[in-house]
């Protein structure tokens, strides 16, 4: 069995979402990689995706994260609370 490559928070990296970039092993453990890595997730993820991920982060970077529509981090805002 293949280990997951893990973010910067210790997330398993869900290949199938970064299919379309060429990120080094050592880049998904920068904060660059992980904010991108979010945004893809938010945008394109399965609730499995969404599951490892705490809602604290996605708190804490949702205000500085690009490349998520509108309707997305409408969403994330109103169930935050933001």
């Amino acid at each position: 069995m293949k280990a997951s490559k893990k973010t910067l928070y210790g997330i398993p990296v869900n290949e199938k979402l970064i299919w379309d970039y060429d990120w080094s092993e050592q880049e998904y453990k920068t904060e660059k990689f992980f904010k991108w890595y979010l945004a893809r997730v938010l945008s394109n993820g399965t609730a499995k995706d969404l599951k490892n991920i705490d809602f604290t982060l996605i708190n804490k970077y949702l205000g500085n994260i690009i490349g998520i529509p509108r309707f997305v981090r409408t969403f994330w805002e109103w169930y935050l609370g933001e």
